[in-house]
């Protein structure tokens, strides 16, 4: 994955220890990968995400894993299953249909120095997380607009970081998952319409969803962006 390789190197050549590049590039994939819907959807590879500088959790996480995997770093997959609550209002209302009753989620396990890490605090971009927490507080929530009143997307390369799961709200726990689309045509993947894959949704209808979807999103980021 040549984009891939040329992102580690860029984020990491002057740095010296694993604790120092993991967290650049945890911080390159939160800042450069802005968190949104793009054409592939779950099925968008590590050099579409970073192409398109675009994705949701499980691009993002997949991407996440490549870049940590290519510095060297053990990471791994690992899916949970979370309510849809998680992403209420960061969706148009006419396209709520769209949300599955229950949520694929990855997030990312990463060796460092030693220390084993569970992150997924790089999913969210700093003007998306100021606006959610900003409307979660205005409309008295703990959860929704893609996160939880206990977020996070700041990391210390030592400690878990979450800006979007939270073990209280987990459904299942799938574990660890290495073949990603082996997963996404099992049962226990959960990103589906009328037992319709959303992949399926965006490969037809992709452009469209995206550009409303993500110009709503922008509405919320440029709303708050002073908090």
């Amino acid at each position: 994955m040549p984009r891939v390789r040329e992102a580690v190197e860029g984020v990491t050549a002057e740095l010296a220890t694993e604790r120092k590049k993991a967290i650049a590039l945890h911080d390159y994939v939160r800042d450069n990968i802005k968190f949104g819907f793009n054409r592939y959807f779950d099925l968008s590879k590590p050099n579409h995400t970073l192409e398109l500088a675009i994705g949701h959790c499980n691009p993002k996480g997949e991407l996440m894993v490549a870049l940590f995997r290519e510095a060297g770093l053990e990471a791994h997959h690992h899916f949970v299953v979370l309510p849809k609550n998680i992403i209420k209002g960061v969706i148009p209302p006419g396209m709520r249909w769209l949300i599955p009753s229950e949520l694929s989620h990855c997030y990312t396990e990463v060796k460092v120095e030693g220390t084993w890490c569970k992150i997924d605090s790089y999913i969210l971009d700093g003007l998306l997380l100021r606006a959610a927490r900003a409307k979660l507080s205005e409309n008295n929530r703990i959860i929704g607009y893609g996160t939880h009143a206990h977020s996070t997307n700041h990391w210390d390369g030592r400690s878990d970081a979450f800006s979007q799961f939270d073990k209280d709200m987990m459904l299942q726990d799938h574990g660890r998952v290495d073949d990603l689309r082996t997963y996404y045509r099992s049962d226990r993947y959960r990103n589906k319409v009328l037992g319709v894959q959303l992949n399926t949704f965006f490969r037809f209808f992709g452009k469209g969803i995206e550009v409303h979807v993500n110009s709503y999103m922008d509405k919320l980021r440029s709303k708050h962006s002073g908090n």
